[in-house]
């Protein structure tokens, strides 16, 4: 019985704040899509969970919740999804009650600036069952339509915005970390295998000197040295674990690069025995863990770093 009162009030809140309108009146109840995105300075987005992501353009970058910086692709992408929306079709009239009620509990709030003007504010609601479309309302209206892409597939809309399910993600809209050293300015890696003490190495890349843990000389081919450096130059990393903590973590390797008298710290992790356990393998791409001078946890794909994970014994090989 609680819980029935609790979802009245909420839809009936929803409801009230559909009624306001813009403050010109002049409400378009099918206006969604915006030509010049160029102008776009402000976007506000609020889930039913109470979490907000405000992006903000300032100057020629893109900053989120006043914290990092915005991914640019994520960004461009985004806007041109703002653009190319389209209405697919109107919500028959059975089921206009039961959208209305589905975007007022689980919908998420999209508002768009242009300086300190709101240009835009409508509703992101649930997927059409063949998702082919996402059902979508005017802040103000009264009806609810199938939105699109023409000719883009998957249809729906809410991944396009950063939205996954029915909550926000800020993680999805920062800046991954890119490690992209030119090799002609390194002049030293070293790298401390903790599980495989032996596999550890120093390799001078100035002096073109390889030594093992033991700082013993090993032979290795001169072309082998700007190769390796190379290795460290346009390295993606992938996205954010805020909540995952390095001491959850197993700490595998350290690698320290140094170039223009300063040093680099990329520091690698997997998961422990009891959280690959409990994992499901059903993928080919196998992920580690790694911090880029003491940065938050991010995912790396092996098959992106394992020439900067190559151990001592391949080295010689």
């Amino acid at each position: 019985m609680k819980v029935n009162k609790i979802l009245i009030l909420i839809v009936f809140g929803f409801l009230i704040s559909l009624s306001a309108c813009f403050k010109d009146n002049k409400l378009n109840e099918k206006e969604f899509a915006i030509s010049d995105t160029e102008s776009i300075t402000k976007i506000i987005m609020s889930d039913k969970a109470a979490n907000v992501i405000t992006l903000k353009k300032e100057k020629e970058n893109w900053i989120i919740n006043n914290k990092y910086k915005v991914w640019q692709r994520q960004i461009d992408y985004t806007l041109g999804v703002m653009k190319d929306i389209r209405i697919k079709s109107s919500v028959s009239e059975q089921k206009m009650n039961f959208v209305i009620q589905n975007i007022a509990t689980t919908g998420v709030k999209v508002e768009i600036f242009e300086g300190e003007e709101r240009i835009r504010s409508y509703y992101i609601g649930g997927n059409t069952s063949d998702h082919l479309g996402t059902f979508m309302i005017v802040e103000g209206a009264k009806e609810a339509y199938i939105l699109d892409i023409p000719d883009r597939h998957p249809g729906i809309l809410n991944p396009k915005y950063g939205i996954e399910g029915i909550y926000l993600n800020e993680t999805i809209w920062r800046e991954p970390i890119i490690i992209s050293i030119p090799a002609d300015d390194i002049s030293e890696i070293k790298v401390d295998d903790l599980i495989n003490t032996d596999q550890s190495f120093t390799m001078n890349i100035s002096d073109k000197i390889l030594t093992n843990f033991e700082e013993e000389k090993i032979q290795m081919d001169k072309r082998g040295y700007p190769l390796f450096a190379s290795f460290f130059n346009e390295l993606e990393c992938g996205s954010y674990k805020p909540n995952l903590k390095k001491q959850d973590l197993i700490l595998i390797k350290k690698i320290f690069i140094t170039h223009n008298n300063t040093t680099d710290t990329l520091l690698i992790f997997d998961k422990t025995e009891t959280q690959k356990s409990g994992e499901i393998n059903n993928t080919e791409v196998k992920n580690l863990f790694a911090s880029w001078n003491n940065s938050e946890i991010v995912i790396i794909q092996k098959n992106i770093f394992n020439n900067v994970l190559i151990t001592l014994d391949e080295i010689k090989e």
